[in-house]
């Protein structure tokens, strides 16, 4: 009797992992970065590439990095919307910031307007990096597109897509002297069901 309900426990567990892991969104993220580092008046412009290479602290053949967002934040959530970034080099997932502590978007106001296709949302948005090699304090405007129905046959409507253009600072391990002004366009596209 035992052995078998330590089987019904085991499936259960299995089904809930498998179900969570499905409730997540995963969608390809871009990101523009230029700092204005405080020493010799330096101009350092930052792509996916090599913001990728400043969190893993080599060289990634291939990386991809990806926003994981957890569905069920309903369109124009405020707060930590408990985002996380994923690192893939060759189709496999190398690296993963899963903790809102060293990475989170959070949504300080949105403002949504309804056509029946899609929501559009206006966000004011924060991004926190703080991955042990890149630390950063970013704020800005977000449009948000998220589209009313199903993707690839998943309802995604717990994401979208967005543009943001935000300024702070950003602090990268033996490429900035300390904090730098910072100048950011991060584009989150359409999330890719089951990734």
């Amino acid at each position: 009797m035992k052995r078998k309900i330590n089987i019904v426990a085991l499936l259960l567990l299995l089904g809930t992992v498998a179900h969570s892991h499905a409730q997540n969104l995963v969608q390809p993220l871009k990101v523009n970065i230029t700092l204005f580092d405080t020493e010799g008046n330096r101009k350092i412009q930052i792509y996916t590439t090599n913001f990728i290479n400043y969190i893993m602290g080599t060289n990634v053949p291939n990386g991809k990095l990806f926003l994981v967002t957890p569905m069920g934040n309903p369109p124009g959530t405020t707060g930590a919307l408990g985002a996380w970034l994923r690192i893939k080099s060759n189709g496999k997932i190398i690296y993963e910031v899963p903790s809102i502590t060293q990475f989170n978007i959070y949504q300080d106001v949105s403002i949504l307007t309804t056509t029946s296709t899609k929501i559009t949302a206006r966000a004011l948005n924060r991004f926190s990096f703080d991955t042990g090699s890149v630390r950063a304090e970013l704020q800005g405007f977000s449009t948000w597109t998220i589209w009313r129905g199903l993707i690839q046959g998943q309802d995604v409507t717990g994401t979208g897509t967005f543009n943001s253009r935000a300024n702070g600072w950003m602090d990268i391990n033996n490429v900035t002297h300390g904090s730098a002004l910072a100048q950011a366009l991060i584009i989150a596209y359409e999330p890719i069901p089951g990734e």
